[in-house]
């Protein structure tokens, strides 16, 4: 009686192509009779076969086996856990599934297994820092690149001693929240607005304006932890740095040129929150003239010797009372001037706002 050969495998064949190693799946040098493992091995084979040119020769990308000849996706692949023990290995990668060595507990219906599987899962849980909470929302609402990594910077200093996470300052904003949940996630925006907003003054940009108005957050709580974290700071001995892609390569009269078009677009767009577009780019417009003939470096046909009224004024504070010499000859009211000093208040300008009227006279007899 004869016997079919059985069936023989050649050893896979390996080569290289810009994604990497390729896979030529096995294929039989003779069959004449086909068993169930032959049946399984086959049905795996036309599987892993490009459904597009039927080609059998796969290479591994990163999430997927690519067909060799057209490129199509084959097959998925599953999370690469770096775990290549033989036993547990069921396909190219391991999946992230419960392990038989015991990696995870499986709950087999016995009250044990029922509290060593909770036990495991409360103690492998792996939860955000509060710093990495806010630095999240940031991300979340759009913050990137230099700004967000400065934000965590001063993030970590501000909470070194856990100030952050532990304040319980009263929020306006947060009276009507029910849930802990809202209030905890209201303070955690808060912060993030408030660390934002010192970080626009150093030049470090973002949307902070249009984020404050998404997330609904009240002005008189972004104005107290701005002042809260400012003594936090103050206390651990920090000062932000300015954003240094203002600094590399720049000479001081770019520097001072850069710095007071940011600080004019940020209070521009404060300004736009409460008055009509149209005043606000006249605002600027007379702010911008009003800096260039006093020898701020503010465009190109201005004077570079900075020897004005504002050569003493750092570059927020000049910006600024421009901005209110600009509003005073334009008509603006007290109030209207006022309003923008609530907004983004300026270190050493509280006395100014506060005495207007003494300072529209002056600017009246110095005309």
């Amino acid at each position: 009686m004869l016997k079919h050969p059985r069936f023989h495998h050649q050893c896979p064949a390996m080569s290289s192509t810009y994604l990497g190693r390729v896979n030529v799946l096995p294929r039989a040098t003779e069959v004449q009779k086909m068993c169930n493992s032959d049946r399984v091995e086959n049905s795996r084979n036309n599987e892993e076969s490009c459904i597009a040119c039927g080609e059998q020769i796969t290479e591994e990308g990163d999430a997927y086996l690519h067909c060799i000849a057209c490129g199509l996706q084959v097959i998925s692949l599953g999370y690469d856990t770096g775990y290549t023990y033989p036993s547990e290995v069921q396909g190219l990668r391991r999946t992230n599934s419960i392990s038989s060595l015991g990696s995870q507990i499986t709950r087999d219906g016995s009250s044990l297994s029922r509290r060593l599987s909770s036990l495991q899962d409360r103690i492998s849980h792996q939860e955000l820092s509060y710093v990495e909470k806010i630095v999240a929302e940031a991300a979340r609402a759009g913050v990137s690149g230099r700004t967000l990594s400065a934000l965590e910077a001063v993030l970590n200093i501000s909470n070194s001693d856990n100030k952050l996470s532990t304040n319980r300052d009263k929020l306006k904003g947060s009276k009507e929240l029910k849930s802990r949940a809202l209030k905890s996630e209201y303070k955690i925006r808060l912060f993030a607005v408030a660390v934002l907003t010192l970080l626009n003054r150093k030049l470090y940009p973002s949307n902070v304006l249009q984020i404050q108005e998404d997330w609904n957050l009240h002005k008189d709580d972004i104005f107290q932890e701005t002042k809260f974290i400012t003594r936090q700071l103050i206390s651990n001995d920090y000062t932000i740095p300015v954003n240094s892609s203002y600094l590399d390569e720049c000479s001081p009269v770019e520097l001072r040129r850069n710095e007071l078009s940011f600080h004019l677009d940020s209070f521009r767009d404060h300004l736009a929150s409460y008055i009509g577009y149209e005043e606000v780019k006249e605002i600027i417009h007379e702010a911008i003239n009003i800096l260039s003939l006093n020898g701020e470096p503010i465009d190109d046909f201005s004077s570079s010797t900075m020897d004005g009224k504002f050569r003493n004024r750092n570059s927020q504070a000049a910006a600024l009372l421009s901005i209110v010499e600009s509003m005073i000859s334009l008509g603006f009211d007290n109030r209207d001037i006022q309003e923008l000093h609530r907004k983004n208040p300026v270190k050493g300008m509280k006395t100014l706002f506060s005495r207007l009227g003494p300072y529209r006279q002056k600017l009246a007899e110095d005309i």
